[in-house]
């Protein structure tokens, strides 16, 4: 368990599954008691380079900082920078204090290309900023990324060397309190095992039948079933986020249609987008108020999710409708089976930058945060009665499996007692289990190095509890194991 300062430093951004309590301390007189290093050795480390190339550790103030820690919103200096684990969203706030240091460490592979990805997602807001920097303080390009209050992915490509620590820098241009959500994708990391989804938006997917909201940020769009019309409303000059995904087909094309259902207005607005916040097409789809329909046709790759932005031209209240038209799946023509759509088609993932609990305990170390991260989760199961819900715990690869197992479990049985108690959500819906790490089907970090030494970036990523539904097949095979 991360019993030093830096690891609670990042208390404001996030709630932490901690990892079990294990007893490997001999890698670095440095580490915490699950034999994981802290984020404050890290930093320090890299920024103390003296000129011979050595390391040194700094611990000065250690104490001092552990009995502050609860105080602080993330990083305030480089020193200090929270360590972030690699292909994990994680969702902050900016403060009025100053900007925040977060820092993150490249993989094995040589000269791999990293991509920052982050979304402001709070309107009427100056623009969130970034900047990378390594640990001499020299930045590593010539721009601030900068993402507006639109809800557009902003995306920086930065081509790094292996093992290298770096450190980012956000801050909010006019001062602005601003919630976002920061991500670090590794595109040369080798995923095993089961898919989970970071956001409930993204885990819930497209059902046909079911209510669809528009989001006010491209993280939060509503997801959108092929062949199923949609109706909305637009006003009040603020744009609309929804979103679809590609079936099984390979580079297929599909066609976005949507119609201005309002005379008398300017053009109703539509642009697809990646998820890195790139456009998929040169132009602009406009429908105007005709009421003819306009359609943008993209070839597209199969099992990926793009993201619609909507918006009235002229900040008129327009109602319009909107379609994503794609192929017909092999096998599909004159299938009679039904089968009832999952609660969570991708299992969703609370993982250390979402929940935090208290070291080696069950105790949320800010129950009203965690209720905050837990709301949409609630919502999406209290809204379908009908589905059983399963919570699995998992931790990070230290202490005994046995040891785990119980932590992970106490930890998944604490969000159900939240979900019950907080939001009405029935005890009976609910199951809990814990996995600990020798039982996870799930992609994991890789928290030991080659040498067997803790990564504790990585073992961030580890240490979370999934929500699924308990009919999807990846619940039942644990429940039977």
């Amino acid at each position: 368990m991360k019993k030093t300062a830096a690891w609670i430093l990042t208390l404001t951004l996030v709630l932490t599954l901690a990892a079990c309590g294990g007893k490997n301390t001999s890698d670095t007189s440095s580490q915490g008691a699950d034999g994981s290093q802290s984020t404050q050795d890290v930093s320090s480390q890299e920024s103390s380079k003296p000129d011979n190339g050595s390391l040194t550790v700094v611990n000065d103030g250690l104490e001092e900082m552990e009995a502050q820690a609860e105080m602080l919103r993330g990083g305030t200096n480089q020193n200090d920078a929270v360590l972030l684990p690699l292909n994990t969203r994680l969702t902050g706030k900016t403060t009025q204090d100053g900007g925040l240091w977060y820092a993150f460490t490249t993989g094995t592979a040589e000269n791999a290309t990293y991509r920052i990805t982050t979304v402001n997602k709070t309107l009427d807001t100056g623009s969130l900023c970034l900047r990378i920097y390594d640990a001499y303080g020299e930045q590593t390009h010539s721009y601030t990324l900068k993402a507006d209050q639109a809800g557009r992915a902003s995306t920086l490509d930065l081509e790094l060397p292996s093992s290298t620590t770096y450190y980012i820098y956000i801050w909010a241009e006019k001062g602005d309190l601003i919630s976002y959500s920061l991500i670090i994708r590794d595109p040369e990391e080798q995923k095993t095992g089961y898919a989970t989804a970071g956001s409930v938006s993204e885990s819930v997917g497209a059902v046909a039948g079911q209510e669809i909201s528009a989001g006010t940020n491209q993280d939060d769009g509503g997801m959108i079933p092929l062949e199923t019309q949609l109706s909305g409303k637009v006003s009040n000059g603020q744009g609309q986020w929804y979103a679809f995904t590609t079936n099984s087909v390979e580079n297929a094309t599909y066609e976005v249609t949507t119609v201005n259902q309002t005379p008398g207005t300017g053009d109703f607005c539509l642009r697809v987008y990646d998820m890195y916040g790139e456009p998929m097409h040169s132009y602009t789809l406009d429908a105007d108020q005709s009421g003819k329909a306009a359609t943008q046709s993209l070839k597209l790759p199969p099992k990926t999710t793009y993201y619609i932005y909507v918006w009235a031209e002229k900040k008129d209240t327009i109602q319009y409708t909107l379609k994503i038209h794609g192929p017909e799946e092999p096998g599909a023509a004159g299938s009679v089976t039904v089968e009832e759509p999952l609660v969570f088609e991708t299992p969703f993932e609370l993982n250390s930058t979402q929940v935090m609990f208290v070291a080696d305990k069950a105790d949320f170390l800010d129950e009203a945060a965690a209720k905050e991260a837990l709301k949409p989760v609630a919502d999406v199961i209290l809204a379908h009665p009908d589905h059983p819900i399963l919570l699995a715990g998992t931790t990070a690869t230290d202490g005994t499996q046995e040891e785990c197992v119980d932590l992970s479990n106490r930890r998944a049985a604490a969000v159900k007692e939240l979900l019950v108690n907080a939001f009405g959500v029935p005890e009976s819906q609910l199951q809990s289990v814990g996995l600990g790490y020798e039982a996870d089907p799930f992609v994991r970090g890789q928290d030991r190095d080659a040498n067997g030494k803790f990564v504790e970036s990585e073992g961030a990523k580890n240490r979370r509890v999934i929500v699924m539904d308990a009919n999807d097949p990846i619940a039942q095979e644990l429940l039977n194991a």
